[in-house]
């Protein structure tokens, strides 16, 4: 009896000791369970984080190449106009052409016998003695003429005097006070153009990205919602829908919804887009003559009494630059006088008035001639430009743009410093000064380089600066404008 009492009493240890294990196997199976479907979530999650971050970043770099194409294209329509305003061949040919009609002169001069009885003994001038030297040209110091003055005609030969010739050096000096000035001019111009170029272009094409990214977000949940709902419709569980506008209005998501979301790829229409793309129109054809106007005025101040025989050392070439931007920019430290005119970048990259944009959109053919003016500027395009009027207007714009110049202009005396002697390694030591005659043609020749060559260095200067990364990724990632704006 006792023995049977006492194996009662461990059969019922045992099943406890069962129990309490099998409780604490389960527990811990399912404690396993929880933590293993908890790392699959985060590690889902962590998935879905590196892949939305690589398309966030393959998205934001194509924009960036794409911001490169779209200035390239347009430096064709810029620089046929500034070369054309600034035409600085065409005054060297001139130029050349009446050495060429002197020298002829000379010649003919030198050959011809004298008179019987005059100029016995003298012996006839050597044409290499006379012919035109544009180095060891006498200077008069006369007052440059307006750019748009005519110059007159070279005398000929008939009409060769005393007069016709201080009228003859006179001319000579007015194209050589031409080429000067236009050689300054077309160059500063070409570089200032391109950095507000390449700016507005960032930063439309940024803009225009950034939509479309959120647009994509967007319907990619949408999609998603959908696959859901339409999963648990078929196992009889209640419809989730979400809305992503914070308005209180749900959207029923169907198959049709789904056809239409696969056709939308962004919240712009194209007619918008085009439109806003279009908005360059107004720089590229009015806006860089403000720059033109800004940089004639700084280099015939700075310029206009210097003589063309002014020997100069990179050092002095450095100086001289640093004086024209000192003109034309405003202080390093005051973000608010970053160009010098009195409404800074205003009216230089859009229009101010209204009526000037729809003057913009008709001129760039975004409108026909039977569009209603009153509709041509909608809400969205409304919305655009000021937005990109906002950015232009920002403490961070005008840091970006001086930047960008610091390294156009440290790129274009770089390419100016190996004639001057000037070695790679120690770019102040330079033992060659140069006329400025001859630093004419190395600096005009700069606006070509800037303008036309592929590749372009300027624009890769430009584009790979630190700080446009800065603004462009700072204008691709305000999200915040565009969730809950209901377009």
């Amino acid at each position: 009896m006792a023995l049977s009492q006492g194996r009662r009493k461990w059969l019922r240890r045992g099943v406890h000791v069962a129990a309490v294990a099998t409780s604490v196997i389960g527990g811990l199976y399912l404690l396993a369970q929880f933590a293993l479907s908890k790392f699959n979530d985060i590690q889902e999650r962590l998935l879905r984080d590196r892949v939305a971050r690589e398309n966030l970043r393959r998205r934001f770099l194509q924009n960036q190449e794409d911001c490169s194409f779209t200035i390239m294209a347009l430096l064709s329509t810029l620089s046929s106009q500034i070369f054309e305003e600034m035409d600085v061949e065409s005054i060297s040919q001139a130029l050349l052409a009446q050495n060429r009609r002197h020298k002829t002169m000379v010649d003919a001069a030198a050959s011809a016998p004298p008179p019987a009885g005059e100029g016995a003994g003298e012996p006839a001038p050597q044409a290499g003695e006379t012919s035109v030297n544009l180095e060891a040209v006498s200077e008069p110091a006369p007052a440059p003429p307006a750019p748009t003055a005519k110059l007159p005609a070279a005398p000929t030969e008939e009409a060769m005097t005393p007069e016709s010739e201080e009228e003859r050096r006179a001319t000579k000096l007015r194209l050589w006070e031409d080429i000067k000035h236009r050689s300054f001019e077309r160059t500063l111009t070409s570089l200032y153009t391109l950095v507000f170029l390449s700016l507005q272009t960032h930063i439309q094409l940024n803009m225009l990205g950034r939509r479309a990214y959120v647009a994509a977000l967007e319907n990619q949940a949408k999609r998603d919602a959908l696959v859901r709902a339409q999963k648990d419709a078929g196992t009889g569980q209640e419809p989730h829908h979400i809305t992503l506008h914070g308005d209180g209005r749900d959207e029923a998501l169907d198959t049709e919804a789904l056809d239409d979301l696969n056709l939308a790829e962004g919240r712009l229409s194209q007619d918008t887009e085009k439109k806003y793309l279009t908005s360059s129109y107004w720089f590229l054809h009015h806006g860089w003559k403000t720059v033109a106007e800004r940089v004639r005025e700084a280099v015939h101040a700075e310029l206009g009494d210097m003589p063309v025989k002014t020997l100069l050392t990179y050092e002095h070439m450095e100086s001289l630059v640093g004086r024209l931007r000192a003109r034309l920019e405003g202080d390093a430290s005051d973000t608010s006088m970053v160009w010098r005119s009195n409404d800074g970048f205003r009216n230089i990259l859009l229009p101010e008035a209204e009526l000037d944009e729809v003057r913009m959109l008709r001129e760039a053919g975004a409108l026909a001639a039977d569009d209603d003016e009153r509709e041509a500027l909608t809400t969205q395009l409304r919305d655009l430009l000021d937005e990109t009027k906002d950015y232009i207007d920002s403490p961070d714009f005008a840091q970006v743009f001086q930047s960008s110049c610091e390294h156009v202009f440290a790129l274009f005396l770089q390419k100016l410093r190996g004639s001057f002697g000037a070695p790679a390694t120690d770019p102040q030591r330079a033992d060659k000064p140069l006329l400025l005659a001859k630093v004419l043609p190395l600096v005009s020749q700069q606006a070509k380089v800037a303008l036309t060559s592929t590749p372009n260095d300027y624009v890769d200067v430009i584009v790979d600066g630190r700080d446009l990364r800065a603004l462009s990724v700072l204008i691709y990632a305000a999200w915040d404008d565009e969730l809950g704006r209901d377009w």
